[in-house]
């Protein structure tokens, strides 16, 4: 079985479709919102591992050079990537 479209195909422009979603919606976010915010989660997650792989070779002088305790940079590490 074959389903056909009744409405002839549109195709918008991506300015076109901004307005239409704004039209429909009250609150819209921006797709370079919603790209910019997925770039930063994913900072802070490869950041947070990186930490993690650093902190298993430093000693107290170390974390006490950067300015923090070991349980403040654990804590830091064990932070979900969505937390600041």
């Amino acid at each position: 079985m074959r389903h056909t479209i009744e409405m002839p195909y549109i195709r918008y422009e991506p300015e076109q479709l901004t307005g239409r979603l704004r039209q429909r919606h009250t609150v819209f976010v921006p797709f370079e919102a919603l790209v910019e915010t997925l770039v930063l989660w994913q900072s802070r997650r490869c950041m947070r591992r990186q930490m993690a792989r650093d902190m298993r070779s430093f000693n107290e002088a170390m974390f006490e050079d950067a300015g923090t305790t070991r349980e403040e940079a654990e804590r830091e590490v064990r932070k979900p990537f969505w937390r600041d």
